[in-house]
């Protein structure tokens, strides 16, 4: 089991850096491809052009994509008419987008780069920058196109984040879910600056909530064994306890909000099991306590007011709650043997306070 287990932490270790490595190449990829396209700014525009001593607006798009092993079609409007291009409703990085300029159709067409902005041999400025939004580019705007081979080469997003999900989820079925892998930490921090839509945002998404889920694990792993020590161990039961069993009440609400979120039943149950049920255990074996506790807090305050009466009624209920109190510890043991533990101290501490204000009640 622990050679198995060796080999699947190795196998976990070898692809984060692979991971990073491809994640890496695939960032440098878009960048030096938008550094290649800028490369010609400044070229004047030249009807017919292809090279850089001057260029027109598809050859010169002609020119950067050959550097890159395509070729696309001589005109704008054969590119945009080309079956080989995938039309896509919102470019990325090295698609084609085409415009309507001089003549009705795709008469002109640029390289988009990100940002909003596209490269582009302009018939005044030569090779330039332009963004779409500007409002002459905006009301020509035809649409973008794709070339496939290109952009899976340029963006692997999509692929690296599914990669960093799975291998994330699979890491805490096996592993402690208290603390962080940091190889998954790390490139998560990587591919979400990248990952802003489609299905990278989703699986970027997914590891997020597994991220949130091992710090809120940690978080309740730390107040189930300060409750444990305070109440069960020591048996120590003050105001300042119960403080400590209130806020641990409430992490357990807390993540279970987010364990909720994670995706995959497997996943949520693993957190479940190894989080949430023993945060459960110490909270259930102290909570009739702390509520008696309370209670007699309430039944003293209500003798000083001089209500007997209602002391009285009020000591019936704490009754029941004893009574239920050893019910839910014998039933809990038969589904976790030796878990609810009795916490006699405590009760005595209780018992005595009880036994008080029965005489003052008796002896009025």
């Amino acid at each position: 089991m622990k050679k198995h287990l060796f080999i699947f932490m190795l196998c976990s270790f070898v692809f984060l850096v692979a991971h990073s490595k491809a994640f890496a190449d695939s960032t440098i990829n878009e960048q030096q491809f938008i550094q290649e396209s800028k490369k010609y700014l400044g070229v004047p525009y030249r009807f017919g052009g292809m090279s850089p001593s001057g260029f027109d607006c598809s050859g010169y798009i002609n020119y950067v994509l050959k550097g890159y092993g395509y070729s696309v079609p001589r005109t704008s409007a054969d590119m945009y008419a080309s079956s080989d291009l995938t039309k896509v409703s919102n470019p990325e990085v090295g698609d084609l987008v085409f415009f309507t300029t001089y003549k009705p159709g795709a008469s002109h067409a640029g390289i988009y780069i990100g940002n909003n902005e596209f490269v582009h041999a302009s018939s005044s400025k030569g090779i330039t920058v332009s963004k779409l939004e500007e409002s002459y580019w905006n009301t020509r705007y035809l649409g973008a196109k794709r070339l496939e081979g290109l952009s899976t080469y340029l963006n692997s997003v999509d692929a690296e984040a599914k990669q960093l999900w799975q291998t994330a989820s699979q890491h805490y079925m096996s592993s402690d879910t208290t603390t962080q892998n940091q190889g998954v930490l790390s490139t998560y921090n990587e591919i979400r600056k990248q990952a802003d839509s489609g299905a990278a945002k989703e699986y970027v998404l997914r590891t997020a909530h597994v991220i949130d889920s091992v710090n809120l694990s940690a978080n309740l792993a730390g107040s189930t064994k300060q409750l444990t020590n305070t109440m069960i161990t020591n048996q120590n039961l003050t105001d300042e306890s119960v403080n400590l069993y209130h806020q641990h009440s409430s992490n357990i609400k807390k993540s279970e909000t987010v364990y909720s979120r994670l995706y995959g039943s497997d996943l949520r149950k693993r957190f479940n099991t190894e989080s949430i049920t023993p945060a459960k255990i110490a909270r259930e074996t102290v909570i009739y306590e702390v509520s008696m506790y309370g209670l007699l807090d309430t039944i003293e305050q209500t003798v000083e007011a001089g209500n007997l009466d209602e002391a009285g009624n009020l000591l019936e209920k704490y009754d029941r709650l004893e009574k239920r109190a050893n019910e839910i510890k014998a039933y809990g043991n038969t589904l976790h043997v030796g878990s609810y533990q009795s916490l006699n101290e405590i009760r005595t501490q209780l018992e005595e306070r009880k036994k008080a204000v029965e005489e003052i009640i008796l002896s009025n």
